[in-house]
């Protein structure tokens, strides 16, 4: 009688949180902008919490006026970034942006020249209009990266809020452990302090990674003599973020762009590209992941997919940290309750 009222109450649990989560999503799909550019300032505040502390134990500075001082040197090293970024890859995206119809029209040329020797793939591709088709793609890609004044004020918010939650993180801390009963708020600390660490160690090994495979990418490519190579590591760097999809998608970008521009090059381009994959995978990662935060491959690719068609380009971004803290949730509650439970 007992085990059948203790399952009844894991029914009814499992239930509860079923029709919590619908909650949550519809709530989720009326307020899907509120909701994602409050992630983003929550997380914003995790990373920069520790450097406030670290001003008020080394400094004796509150940490309101850490936070000051962190906004304005933000600002200053923000502007000194942006402003040697767009200095280098300024002139290639105007010109870039000017030979943008020749080299559409370059490809589509190409691409029916090759249809030409292959009557049997034209008959299947009949119409098929590859420049059409590839800004169809990037509008897709691009989704919810519009920057209007939505975005703008949204990612404002997201900083503003991120400032805030720095300010005060320990008391919020305090105050969530203090939702969660007595006999189980050592368990949460611990999974919440697990939870940041794991936010703070993926943030400091993906911005490594993107900046040193974006400096190689460029300086390749500018050796060996191509034409948008700053474009190239600029997209490198930022799409790196994304594991797999972003660089697939900065390579066949740099290679089409390159054989309609400079044919002979485009062999080049690739061979670039795979090296520096390969020196990312087999020097820069084992030593930035050594001791760090590993995120495993398939489910990641599949999350991606799925924030990606809930929130755009900016949900594939989202889509690595957020599965890291999810991947501690499993691994930390999820499974041990399972290994309770045979």
């Amino acid at each position: 009688m007992e085990q059948v009222e203790n399952r009844m109450k894991e029914v009814m649990k499992l239930i509860l949180f079923t029709f919590f989560i619908l909650l949550m999503l519809v709530a989720l799909h009326f307020s899907i902008s509120v909701f994602l550019f409050s992630l983003i300032g929550v997380g914003l505040g995790v990373l920069v919490a520790p450097v406030l502390s670290l001003f008020k134990n080394k400094l004796s500075m509150p940490r309101g006026l850490s936070a000051l001082v962190f906004l304005l040197l933000g600002i200053l090293l923000l502007a000194g970034v942006l402003y040697g970024t767009w200095y280098l890859v300024s002139d290639q995206i105007t010109g870039l942006s000017e030979r943008a119809p020749q080299i559409a029209k370059n490809l589509n040329t190409k691409f029916s020249s090759f249809l030409d020797r292959s009557p049997w793939i034209k008959e299947q591709l009949d119409g098929f209009n590859i420049a059409g088709t590839a800004k169809e793609i990037a509008d897709r890609f691009f989704k919810g990266l519009r920057l209007g004044l939505e975005t703008m004020a949204g990612l404002a918010f997201a900083a503003v809020l991120g400032l805030y939650a720095a300010i005060s993180l320990p008391e919020y801390f305090k105050s969530t452990v203090r939702m969660f009963p007595a006999g189980h708020r050592e368990r949460a600390k611990g999974i919440m302090h697990q939870c940041a660490n794991t936010l703070r160690s993926w943030f400091r090994a993906q911005a490594t990674d993107m900046a040193i495979l974006g400096a190689i990418t460029s300086l390749a490519l500018w050796a060996i003599g191509v034409e948008f190579w700053a474009v190239y590591g600029l997209m490198t760097a930022i799409f790196a973020i994304v594991p797999y999809v972003g660089i697939f998608f900065v390579v066949i970008t740099a290679t089409l762009i390159t054989l309609a521009s400079d044919p002979a090059m485009a062999i080049w381009v690739l061979v670039v590209f795979t090296v520096t994959q390969q020196i990312e995978a087999n020097v820069i990662l084992p030593l930035i992941m050594r001791s760090q935060v590993h995120l495993p491959e398939v489910p990641l690719l599949i999350f991606i997919l799925f924030l990606g068609a809930w929130f755009g380009l900016l949900g594939v971004f989202l889509a690595p940290p957020v599965f890291a803290i999810l991947r501690v949730l499993y691994l930390e509650l999820y499974l041990p309750k399972m290994d309770r439970s045979l």
